[in-house]
């Protein structure tokens, strides 16, 4: 049976906990906790709320030990050296570094994480960096989008967000919903687990209306989640997680230039094309590998220029 639990459900787990930032004792919006797992329970579900990060805080670059998702859904802030927003959604293969993440001076951000396995802790760059190098096998990936919903009209809108989908059941799809309609989610048996996150409006489940925000957890082995939107409509966000099994190598491709070579990252998988360059760093399309200056880093997870690898084409 699906698990659904709205936040109106679990005000108590709001409460504000004490944390040392720059030598001062500052309090930090709790985390709202729709599904904990556990050491005991490593294949469930976990989804929580980051209700307000502290604005200005930096996390260092870093990386889990099961596949992830993040929502950013309220403020803004950079994630590598890339802005998030509402309603950015960030995907992370298992063993697959990113950051750092740091939110916005003024105003902070708040964002989902949500897994379908027990992971045991960030480990955080650079202390962490030797021992990803032996992981065996570990094909990073990771992949950024941020979601524009459509006006909501008479009917139910959903878009295939494709930059967020593999071959292994990886897929995320944002659903708007007029006022009433009803529609199923897709099939979550060839993936690990499927979430559906009511951002906007509310939805209906077992006769109950479930006010945003809301999460659904639909195992693989489960039907087709049936969404029933509220009298406010609904905007929403179904993301399925891929098969946790041995992933094919990802096919390298050539420079779109002849005579003109990619790199990549060796941690998270991030590709320097020559032929394009990084102009948003001042690196010119055509710049040579060589010619990169040393200081560089890698914009998904920090990672130095000593830390690339001729790509094999």
């Amino acid at each position: 049976m699906p698990l659904v639990v709205a936040m109106d459900d679990i005000e108590q787990d709001k409460a504000k906990r004490i944390e040392r930032v720059n030598g001062i004792d500052t309090p930090i919006p709790g985390n709202v906790t729709f599904f904990r797992q556990s050491a005991h329970t490593p294949i469930a579900p976990c989804a929580t709320l980051n209700l307000r990060d502290i604005p200005g805080r930096i996390q260092k670059a870093h990386y889990h030990d099961c596949d992830s998702f993040q929502i950013f859904v309220g403020g803004k802030g950079k994630l590598g050296r890339r802005d998030v927003s509402p309603y950015c959604v960030h995907f992370t293969r298992a063993y697959t570094p990113y950051g750092p993440l740091q939110s916005d001076e003024e105003v902070g951000w708040a964002s989902f994480t949500l897994r379908t396995r027990y992971q045991t802790g960030a480990q955080r760059f650079p202390e962490a960096k030797d021992k990803l190098r032996r992981i065996p096998n570990h094909q990073p990936w990771q992949a950024m989008k941020t979601i524009t919903f459509p006006d909501r009209c008479s009917s139910v809108s959903l878009q295939d967000v494709t930059e967020l989908k593999d071959d292994q059941g990886l897929f995320v799809h944002a659903l708007t919903m007029a006022p009433h309609t009803r529609t199923a989610a897709a099939d979550p048996s060839g993936g690990d687990g499927q979430f559906v996150v009511a951002l906007k409006g509310s939805l209906i489940h077992e006769g109950k209306e479930h006010k945003a925000m809301t999460v659904a957890f639909i195992k693989p082995v489960e039907d087709a989640f049936q969404i029933s939107a509220g009298a406010q409509g609904l905007e929403a966000l179904i993301l399925n997680f891929p098969r946790v099994s041995a992933r094919a190598d990802d096919v390298k491709s050539p420079s779109a230039v002849s005579g003109l070579r990619k790199w990549q990252c060796v941690l998270c998988a991030f590709a320097y094309d020559e032929a394009l360059g990084m102009p948003e760093d001042g690196i010119p399309a055509g710049t040579r590998w060589q010619d990169v200056p040393d200081s560089w880093s890698c914009p998904d997870c920090s990672a130095t220029k000593s830390d690339f690898q001729m790509v094999e084409v």
